[in-house]
């Protein structure tokens, strides 16, 4: 399974690389026209369009054609067989061939005679009696050789030469030619053969993925593999460090800063996404999910930040929101009214895009985590980089706000989603109606919206970088004990539905 994890790990960074060059197209597409009008639109769109053109088949190429996507890199053959239960026979010997097992005393069909005999059966003088073949007990299997029934020869008696019997009359090939007088003919003797023992037909038992044997043909159908959560959370937060230390001495060692620092910036903003996705599938013990169905909704929640980026780009603009001296009520309409409620309708989406896999709560939970934990994978990258423009400070800057942005940020987006997911598995399993999932919505984006306006006020309070600090940590403390507490309670309602299933077919 080790192999599969860095092959998943590798498989989300190209979709990340894709929908980041999707996402690139629009926003520099937009920028355009904000600065030059619908000629500059038109002249990035034409400049910008190769980058399109790679992002989307990119994404087709890691969504529905990865087998040969990782084949370019030395993956293997491009139909390397494999399956996704690993069966398990029974090793029951009456059932099979001495190669599974030995047979356990005399097997049914050697306790049935093959040859009746008929009531007051006289053993004529000068005739051996009649000996059954029994098959070879210690006799080695044939190996490479199909399995043959019990009833095939050498099992069996074959036709025995019988002398004539008073009473009895001769049949060609089984009795010998009649010497003497014969008295009256009867009918002859009954023989019958055992009906045919047919092995049942044994189910291919599922078992765990980390012993299940796989091929690439089944990276659809297999779970993702990812690194527990707890490393990639040490991981992510080292990187943090040593990124801004790096970043400190940029003037120093440059050289170092350039090999460092690189691979710094692409954890910051991605291994919060890979820790949430990590920690929610965690709870699927008893099924895991398959992975395309994952890798769906986090490339849906990503690619859904370009509508949302384009409605809050229209709405700062007709409102100057982003313009030096904007009032506070203005900014918190567009930033606490206008973009909860426009990024909470965009991301849970991608749940509905694999709604034919969202058996039950934990399924919607899951769902809407990725969707969302993929929206702010791509936001970090956007953020992140503006952090590197302030200037004086910015290796603080940066670690502060890729801090801020990986600890706190990613769980509003996280709950939101998640929560609606949530409400949309409760649905498809019969619970709830469409106005539970309204309310859900709502509630997303006040829990947004409350996330987004405090950040603003806490900058006009004293100390405002303190007071911003406490409540972004309080309130993704907060964020987390919901998610926990939710997708805990999916898990073990979910699979108690699935036993009290199971009993009710069993009876």
């Amino acid at each position: 399974m080790e192999r599969y994890r860095y092959r998943d790990i590798f498989r989300i960074y190209v979709l990340i690389i894709g929908a980041f060059c999707v996402e690139f197209f629009v926003r520099y597409v937009l920028i355009g026209y904000i600065s030059q009008g619908a000629a500059g639109a038109v002249i990035c769109s034409m400049v910008l369009l190769v980058v399109l053109i790679i992002g989307v088949l990119i994404l087709y190429s890691a969504l529905y054609r990865f087998p040969e996507l990782i084949s370019i890199f030395g993956g293997g053959p491009r139909n390397q067989p494999g399956h996704y239960y690993a069966p398990v026979y029974p090793t029951v010997p009456a059932y099979y061939p001495p190669a599974y097992g030995q047979y356990p005393g005399p097997p049914a069909y050697q306790q049935t005679p093959v040859y009746q005999q008929p009531p007051n059966f006289r053993q004529p003088a000068g005739y051996p009696p009649i000996v059954y073949r029994q098959p070879a007990q210690d006799a080695p299997p044939l190996q490479g050789q199909p399995y043959q029934h019990p009833a095939a020869a050498g099992y069996y008696p074959p036709p025995y030469a019988y002398p004539p019997v008073v009473g009895y009359r001769p049949v060609d090939g089984y009795y010998p030619a009649p010497q003497g007088a014969m008295q009256a003919r009867a009918p002859a003797p009954a023989y019958f053969e055992p009906p045919p023992v047919q092995a049942p037909v044994v189910p291919a038992a599922p078992v765990a993925p980390s012993q299940a044997v796989y091929g690439m043909d089944d990276d659809d159908r297999r779970p993702l593999s990812l690194p527990p959560a707890n490393t990639l959370m040490w991981v992510f937060l080292a990187a943090v460090l040593v990124g801004g230390l790096s970043l400190a001495l940029i003037f120093v060692f440059p050289i170092i800063t350039g090999l460092v620092f690189p691979l710094a910036f692409i954890i910051g903003f991605s291994f919060p996404s890979l820790i949430w996705i990590s920690y929610v599938t965690k709870f699927h013990n008893f099924a895991p999910l398959p992975g395309k169905p994952i890798l769906l909704a986090f490339t849906f929640g990503m690619l859904s930040t370009i509508p949302a980026m384009l409605v809050n780009t229209a709405a700062s603009l007709s409102t100057g929101a982003d313009l030096e001296g904007a009032s506070l009520a203005i900014q918190l309409a567009v930033v606490a009214g206008v973009a909860p409620f426009v990024e909470e309708f965009c991301k849970p989406w991608g749940v509905y895009l694999v709604k034919n896999h969202v058996k039950g709560r934990l399924d919607g939970l899951i769902y809407g985590v990725t969707c969302g934990v993929g929206f702010a994978l791509i936001e970090n990258i956007s953020y992140e980089a503006s952090f590197l423009m302030s200037g004086e400070g910015m290796a603080a800057v940066w670690a502060i706000g890729a801090l801020a942005r990986g600890l706190g940020s990613i769980v509003v987006h996280a709950v939101g989603a998640g929560f609606i997911g949530y409400t949309y598995g409760r649905l498809r399993k019969g619970r709830g109606s469409i106005l539970t999932l309204v309310l859900a919505y709502l509630l997303a984006i006040l829990f947004h919206a409350a996330w987004n306006g405090m950040s603003v006020l806490s900058s006009g309070f004293y100390g405002g970088w303190f007071v911003e600090l406490v409540f972004m940590g309080s309130f993704a403390f907060l964020g987390f004990l919901l998610v926990r507490y939710y997708v805990s309670h999916a898990a073990e309602k979910d699979a108690g539905t699935a036993l009290n299933a199971g009993s009710r077919d069993s009876h």
